[in-house]
């Protein structure tokens, strides 16, 4: 398995590839540069066009990707033109508040999916699974903005019991319990929102399985052999209808990495989707092109991932 996980590591090499030389592109496709809107309007057309020849914009596209490739190729990623340092240390301190946010989100999924999906498969066309259903199609259909709005309103505003912007409150010495607990009282409210619209897909799969597995030969000779039913759901029903789910867990997990900036944005929430965006609108490209290549990484992660977590699901599946 080890080196099967090795050759598979090796193959996303060529598609890290790829994948730069289509940043690159629709970097230089996008209007404007690092200059516009940043600098005083007053300046002459002279000084401006100095400022792009000694940053290096005048310079022909490839000749900028091979510059750029030759710093990724040693670690360095280039400097940031908006805050006026390297890449990997303004990403350093953003990735560990949105690891945080997806891990809270990843267990928060699959505490609410998983009894759901059970409970749903196993009272199939009860008014438990018709709720649970009902559930499902809200939470599928509400764009996670809409939530994000309504979850600001309700627990932030009007009860008051979450903050609703920021990582971490004022004041807070940073590397204590205080700023820990603080860190995590910030995260409830993101976090939920991104939780409660990602376990539409968990519950449908789980319910599928189980009303699907339900019907099989070895369930009916366990009922046979009088085994409870308490255990016949757990040990046989619950266990093989997980796997669809472990096929997709993941991709699930580190997708949340990638994939939260629509709620970070919402919640002012300081980690790597937050500045993704403002990476866009301030064209500080080598953040923006820094970020997409670690969000295909955790992608291409994500799918090796699901393989090895089947393998410990399912021990019949081997990784060939």
């Amino acid at each position: 398995m080890w080196k099967t996980i090795l050759r598979r590591i090796v193959l996303m090499l060529p598609q890290l590839f790829i994948l730069t030389i289509l940043v690159f592109a629709l970097s230089i496709l996008m209007p404007g540069d690092a200059l516009t809107g940043t600098i005083d309007p007053t300046i002459s057309a002279a000084q401006l066009e100095a400022m792009r020849e000694k940053l290096g914009l005048n310079k022909p596209w490839y000749e900028r990707y091979i510059d750029w490739m030759k710093g990724v190729l040693v670690g360095d990623f280039g400097r940031s033109w908006k805050y006026k340092q390297p890449v990997l240390s303004i990403i350093g301190q953003r990735v560990w508040p949105t690891i945080w946010l997806s891990l809270f989100t990843a267990i928060l999924t699959y505490l609410i999916a998983l009894p759901l999906g059970l409970l749903a498969g196993r009272y199939q066309d009860s008014w438990i699974d018709r709720t649970i259903n009902l559930y499902n199609f809200i939470s599928y259909s509400m764009p996670s903005f809409v939530l994000g709005l309504l979850m600001i309103w309700l627990f932030g505003y009007t009860l008051k019991w979450f903050p609703t912007r920021g990582t971490i409150s004022s004041g807070v010495t940073p590397g204590t319990i205080q700023a820990m607990l603080s860190r995590l009282y910030h995260i409830i409210l993101p976090g939920t929102t991104l939780a409660l619209i990602s376990t539409t897909g968990t519950i449908q799969y789980l319910r599928t399985g189980i009303i699907d597995a339900k019907s099989q030969d070895y369930v009916r000779t366990a009922r046979a052999k009088g085994v409870p039913e308490a255990v016949v759901y757990r040990r046989h029903i619950f266990r093989n209808s997980l796997l669809p789910i472990a096929a997709f867990m993941g991709y699930t997990i580190t997708g949340l990495v990638s994939g939260a900036v629509i709620t970070e944005n919402i919640f002012t929430y300081q980690g790597m989707g937050r500045l993704f965006l403002d990476s866009i609108s301030g064209r500080d490209f080598s953040v923006m092109m820094t970020l997409v290549l670690f969000f295909g990484f955790m992608t291409l992660l994500g799918t090796l991932l699901s393989d090895i977590i089947m393998v410990f699901v399912d021990p019949r599946i081997r990784i060939d």
